[in-house]
């Protein structure tokens, strides 16, 4: 057994059959050992697609994604998708090398095909591990250790490089990592902490429920937990990547930046929040008020970064919902919440109708709404207006899930994700993308239709960076460095043998030329033409919705 196939063994114990890369010069050992292995590798067109592909199939399977890269400027192509990762607490492992032993040890480049003396240290920032493993009695132990790394919460992307003349080396037979302890979990809360939780979610007249994508993979727990306390549940955008079941009548359909929704949230005593950062997206870079917090997060560091807490409680959600199950009993009347959320939801809904601007807007998501119907589909939106409006916007259904870059915000994001999310086995994937940031990754229609994966690219082209045009003419009354030429999409579609569709954003044909994509069997694309208006909630206009109900809360 050689080094590379004792890689492959210890990502075969951890159920990993697909990998997202390109093969290079110095990891050929490696792709060869996958193939040997009956590993799938997806083949992709740029190693930032390899990373965000294995971050979204880390989003919905629960488990690391694996992307394989090689060295110098091919792993450092996957320093941004690696910062999504890890901004959005996605479990991931990146594998990939560097040039032989023998020039690491300079210190300094020799001018070596693809070297970087430094490399690991470009993904230290960016990792929960990076890791150089050039022994080859460890390598495979280093991988499996950085994989579980990458898996326990909170999740986040993992890196280990191995200079490229280990990987054909003989390994021996399976050993451990000297002096390495397995990654240890969150201990649970204590009892006394689980009942003080309980009795202060009990005091509460208006509790309500806030969760995160750290909640969101217990759906039935946490709405178990929200109709015994009558309380309203919150879902930001990244919840909706794991949440199931649709639409209770305790979970709210509108964000909570739609100001009915924050007027809701700031008239609750107290708030659950279940595995989430209550990021500047979702909170309106916290000018949301929000009183009596009461925090659950494996990661302690962030319990009063956005806001202080009144209880922190470090542990697990799925441990502490189970717990507080165990101690809260139904409420007497119901409590607030379903009459609650159907007031605000029905607020939300009329001032968006109210509002001429979201016209356009709400059409587009009704369109898609209609095509997916009870399909079962992963929808990756990106950093564009067409994405704003889907992830805020979409109903959840049964079977839907949504992936959003808003950790990071990397414009790019949506094309690449789709790649791993139809290979997460969660249905076909819907790419909800501009004109703009659709070419970051344009190639991968060959990936996509070389795969034959069932991918369904909706491209929103108004052409420009549409976000950035309307900033510009609300702040500066005129336009600059946001004009693009957009390509004939169907036609560079048809290039790469796929079937497409072009059809104005407002036509009344649109849920079924949209409809017809989704039901399609293959990869397929729809291009949508026109502009959109950003949704009156999206940066830079936030600062003028205002919140009556309470003070914002603390900065």
């Amino acid at each position: 057994m050689t080094v590379a196939d004792g890689i492959v063994a210890a990502l075969a114990e951890r159920a990993v059959d697909t990998v997202f890369g390109i093969p290079g010069v110095h990891n050929l050992a490696l792709f060869a050992a996958l193939e040997a292995g009956g590993v799938r590798t997806i083949v992709v067109r740029h190693e930032a697609t390899a990373a965000y592909a294995a971050d979204v199939h880390g989003r919905l399977t629960g488990r690391p994604g694996v992307c394989v890269t090689t060295s110098g400027p091919g792993a450092a192509n996957a320093v941004a998708a690696m910062g999504e990762a890890q901004a959005s607490c996605s479990p991931l492992l990146h594998v990939t090398t560097t040039v032989a032993r023998r020039h690491l040890d300079a210190g300094v480049s020799r001018g070596v095909l693809h070297e970087h003396p430094r490399q690991r240290d470009i993904f230290a920032p960016v990792s929960k591990l990076a890791v150089r493993a050039d022994d080859p009695a460890t390598v495979a132990a280093i991988v499996g250790h950085a994989f579980d790394t990458a898996a326990l919460a909170p999740c986040g992307p993992a890196y280990v490089e191995i200079p490229t003349d280990v990987l054909a080396e003989a390994a021996p037979g399976p050993t451990g990592l000297p002096g390495a302890t397995p990654p240890e979990r969150t201990p649970a809360p204590t009892r006394p902490v689980l009942r003080e939780l309980a009795q202060r979610l009990e005091r509460a007249e208006r509790p309500l429920i806030w969760v995160g994508s750290g909640g969101a993979p217990h759906a039935p727990e946490v709405l178990e937990l929200a109709e015994r306390l009558g309380a309203p549940v919150v879902l930001t955008h990244s919840a909706k990547r794991a949440w199931s079941g649709g639409g209770p009548p305790l979970v709210v359909r509108h964000p909570p930046h739609e100001p009915a929704i924050g007027d809701l949230c700031a008239a609750a005593d107290a708030v659950l929040v279940l595995g989430s950062d209550l990021d500047g997206m979702m909170t309106q870079e916290f000018r949301l008020p929000l009183a009596g917090v009461l925090r659950v997060d494996v990661d302690p560091r962030r319990m009063d970064l956005s806001y202080p807490s009144e209880l922190a409680v470090p542990g697990e959600v799925e441990g502490v919902v189970r717990g507080l199950l165990a101690l809260v009993g139904p409420r007497a009347g119901g409590g607030w919440g379903a009459g609650a959320v159907a007031r605000a939801d029905a607020a939300a809904a009329s001032a968006l109708d109210g509002d001429g601007d979201a016209a356009a807007g709400l059409t587009y998501v009704s369109a898609l709404d209609r095509a997916i119907g009870d399909a079962q589909v992963v929808v990756a939106c990106d950093m564009a207006i067409s994405g704003y409006w889907t992830a805020a916007y979409l109903p959840l259904g049964a079977s839907r899930r949504i992936v959003y870059p808003v950790g990071w915000g990397t414009l790019g994001f949506a094309l690449p994700g789709a790649i791993g999310a139809a290979r997460a086995g969660a249905g076909r994937a819907i790419v909800v993308c501009g004109d703009g940031g659709v070419l970051f990754a344009i190639g991968e229609l060959a990936t996509i239709a070389q795969e034959e994966l069932p991918v369904t690219i909706v491209v929103q082209t108004d052409g420009g960076y549409g976000m950035l045009r309307y900033d510009e003419e609300r702040m500066y009354d005129r336009t600059f460095a946001v004009d693009l030429r957009a390509p004939d999409f169907p036609a560079l579609a048809g290039a790469f043998g796929l079937p497409a569709e072009r059809v104005d954003c407002l036509d009344p044909g649109l849920p079924d030329v949209l409809a017809r994509a989704v039901q399609g069997r293959g990869p397929n694309l729809v291009d949508v033409i026109g502009r959109l208006t950003p949704p009156r909630t999206t940066s830079p206009r936030w600062p003028l919705v205002a919140h009556p109900s309470g003070p914002p809360g603390r900065p």
